[in-house]
C-alpha cells in the first residue's frame, strides 16, 4: 500500500476515494483490474508507460481502462487524488461500451467539471444522494465518448416521458435506469436531457421536487417534520433538514416561521 485512502464510498458498480501520498513515492510498474478515473487535487505527479510519460498538474485528469501498465512517480511534496472506479459489469449494465484507450484531460475540456461536481457531493456526507452521482458518473462517462455506442444526438421528444416519471415517482427510490426505461431511452441520454433542459442533475432534480413538497406540507402546523420528511420522499428527518438548508439556507423550522 503506497498511499491512504482518507475517505471511500461503496456504491453498486462503482468505488470513488480520495487517497493522499505523504512521502516522495515510486510505484513499480502496475496495472489495475477496473477502470478509472482520477484527478489530482494537489501536488506533481508523473506517469511512465511503454511509450512514453505523462505529466499532470493539480486538476488535471486521466481515464485509464482496465489492465493499463504504468509506473508512478509523485513529487518530495506529496499528492492527493481523487478517483473514480467503474466495475465493467456495471457499464456493460448500463449498456456502456468499455473505452479501449486513455484519455488525459489537461485543460478541463473532457471529464475535470464532471469529476469535480462529484468530488462536491462525494464530501457532502449529510446531502450526497445516489442518483446525483450516478448522473455525474454518466455524465463523466459521456465526456470521454461513451456516448459513441449509442449515438450521439439527443433525443429531446422524450424529454416530457422523463419529466412525468421522475414528478410521478419523486417519493420513490428511482435510479437512472428506471427513468430511462421510462422514456426509452439509453442512461446516458438521461443525463445529459436534465442537464440541458434544467441545467442540474436528475438527482438534484428529484431533491428540489422532494424540497418543494416539504415546503408545501409545512404550512399544516399539525404536520411533525418526521411525517412530513417521510411524506415528501427523505430518507429521514435529518436528511430533510440538511438539503433544506442547502437550499433555502434555513432550518425548517426557521423555514416554517416564514411561511
Amino acid at each position: 500500500m503506497y498511499g491512504q485512502v482518507v475517505d471511500r464510498l461503496d456504491l453498486a458498480g462503482a468505488t470513488l476515494f480520495e487517497t493522499v501520498y505523504r512521502h516522495p513515492t515510486l510505484v513499480p510498474s502496475h496495472e489495475h483490474s477496473y477502470p478509472y478515473v482520477a484527478v489530482l487535487l494537489k501536488g506533481r505527479y508523473r506517469e511512465a508507460y511503454r511509450r512514453g510519460e505523462a505529466h499532470f498538474l493539480p486538476f488535471t485528469a486521466v481515464f485509464h481502462p482496465a489492465n493499463v501498465q504504468h509506473s508512478c512517480f509523485l513529487n518530495e511534496s506529496g499528492c492527493q487524488f481523487f478517483t473514480l472506479e467503474l466495475e465493467t459489469s456495471w457499464m456493460d449494465s448500463m449498456r456502456i461500451g468499455v473505452l479501449e484507450n486513455s484519455v488525459f484531460d489537461w485543460h478541463g475540456e473532457r471529464i475535470l467539471w464532471q469529476m469535480l461536481q462529484l468530488l462536491r457531493e462525494f464530501r457532502d456526507r449529510e446531502t450526497r444522494f445516489p442518483l446525483t452521482i450516478e448522473s455525474l458518473m454518466l455524465e463523466t462517462l459521456a465526456g470521454l465518448g461513451g456516448e459513441r455506442h449509442m449515438g450521439s444526438r439527443l433525443p429531446f421528444h422524450r424529454w416530457k416521458l422523463l419529466e412525468e416519471k421522475i414528478h410521478e415517482s419523486f417519493r420513490e427510490s428511482i435510479r437512472t435506469r428506471d427513468l430511462a426505461s421510462a422514456a426509452g431511452i439509453h442512461p446516458v441520454h438521461v443525463a445529459r436531457l436534465f442537464r440541458l433542459k434544467t441545467g442540474i442533475t436528475p438527482g438534484e432534480y428529484l431533491q428540489h421536487l422532494r424540497a418543494q413538497c416539504a415546503c408545501r406540507l409545512m404550512q399544516d402546523p399539525e404536520r411533525s417534520l418526521g411525517e412530513i420528511a417521510a411524506e415528501s420522499g427523505f430518507a429521514d428527518q435529518s436528511h430533510m433538514n440538511h438539503i433544506l438548508k442547502r437550499l433555502v439556507h434555513c432550518s425548517p423550522g426557521n423555514f416554517r416561521l416564514l411561511i
